[in-house]
């Protein structure tokens, strides 16, 4: 079996195993949804030799931690990447079954983010058949609900995640650690900065009352309509001109709205929500309480700005120390298989700034397009799931000599 898996490794074999196992995030639901596909990478790297782990976080869902030892055991380099996928309605194709075409295959999660986790172990699995070390201890790391509420990889850097190996807190990983790469879409491209996120709900009340006697009484329907007006005209328009490197400005769009009971009844509430797209150096919370404020202020007694119910940080660009020094250490690994090293920001967010609020010089690289992640045709250019790997072999195995079995070689 251990020749199977270091044979198929960097094919399409593995991930078409990978898709193969429904991983959808159960958002709210108590269903250990991400658990068999933990199970199937702790089984895959214990056959490579690695000693791996569950971690359960919540109702039964597992994070997943596997430890390949290194030349240099005093300094870690972290993968990690998340298990969980998105909803499967509306997909094309039958969703747990990989189909291959003119050099794509189809499934749901084949990019977003069993490509690259396929990389990852594919890259392990060639450093583990030449029987050379990777450079430094290589821990890899698959979590649950990156695409919810995120508490996988808050689990993974807690006090119970797995990153003190001596249980005395003398051993934090983040002392160790030397960068993590976050398996993610990127097209073969270097992230190094993302955007964050607050989103929240604004709630407008009134009397309510008979539609038929309007005049007098405040309409919840109206209030959010100018509620929105104003997030428009004058909040997206301030952020607008608020540019940043790399990732542009931070940005906000009404999302939702609802509101009313009846065609012939004033409403007595009526709810919008927002998303504001955070950037580096923007607190989510602050974020928030000012918008709170400016709102409640502007519409005295007809809107409540309800706390966040989702927040995630930016990942700022690393120019500086250890950070750009990490960037740069992918970068030389992406010029050797001909990729651009400059390193690109995204509006959207990864696990990335949570490792790197950790303390971690993180960077966010992968196989597949994020332009194809959570659509009904969902696929990656096995193409890029192949040079992926090669470039996750070369960073891992810098300074140890000749990359193993390398395309070409």
């Amino acid at each position: 079996m251990q020749h199977h898996i270091l044979q198929c490794s960097t094919d399409e074999t593995l991930l078409a195993e990978l898709v193969a196992i429904p991983s959808v995030n159960p958002r709210e639901q108590a269903v250990a949804a991400e658990t068999p596909l933990a199970e199937f990478v702790a089984d895959y790297c214990r056959r490579l030799g690695m000693t791996a782990r569950l971690d359960e976080v919540a109702d039964g869902r597992c994070n997943v931690v596997a430890t390949m030892p290194g030349r240099r055991t005093d300094e870690w380099l972290l993968l990690e990447t998340h298990l969980d996928t998105v909803e499967t309605e509306g997909m094309a194709l039958d969703p747990f079954t990989a189909h291959v075409r003119d050099g794509r295959l189809y499934g749901r999660g084949a990019c977003d983010a069993k490509g690259p986790l396929a990389a990852f172990l594919s890259a392990l699995a060639r450093i583990a058949a030449s029987g050379r070390p990777p450079e430094r201890t290589v821990v890899l790391a698959g979590v649950i609900d990156e695409e919810h509420r995120y508490r996988g990889v808050t689990h993974l850097l807690g006090p119970d995640g797995g990153t003190d190996t001596t249980g005395d807190g003398s051993d934090r990983f983040a002392a160790r650690c030397a960068g993590a790469v976050v398996g993610e879409p990127t097209s073969l491209a270097l992230v190094v900065a993302h955007k964050g996120v607050m989103r929240c709900r604004i709630v407008a009340t009134g009397p309510g009352g008979h539609s038929s006697l309007p005049e007098g009484r405040v309409n919840p329907v109206e209030t959010a309509a100018e509620v929105v007006r104003h997030l428009r005209a004058e909040v997206a328009t301030r952020l607008a001109r608020q540019q940043r490197p790399l990732v542009g400005a931070p940005t906000l769009v009404t999302t939702q709205i609802s509101g009313g009971s009846g065609p012939n009844v004033l409403p007595e509430r009526c709810e919008i929500t927002i998303d504001r797209r955070t950037v580096g150096g923007e607190e989510p919370m602050q974020v928030w309480r000012e918008l709170k404020d400016e709102l409640e202020s502007h519409f005295p007694g007809l809107v409540e700005v309800a706390p966040p119910h989702v927040v995630d940080h930016a990942l700022p660009a690393q120019n500086e120390g250890t950070g750009a020094a990490f960037s740069a250490e992918v970068g030389r690994a992406l010029t050797a298989h001909g990729l651009d090293p400059t390193g690109i920001g995204v509006g959207h967010g990864t696990d990335a700034s949570k490792i790197c609020r950790a303390g971690i010089p993180s960077v966010v690289f992968g196989p597949g397009s994020m332009t194809e992640a959570h659509t009904p045709r969902e696929f990656i250019e096995l193409s890029q799931l192949a040079t992926a790997t090669d470039v996750l072999v070369t960073l891992l195995t810098t300074g140890s000599g000749r990359t193993p079995g390398g395309h070409g070689d």
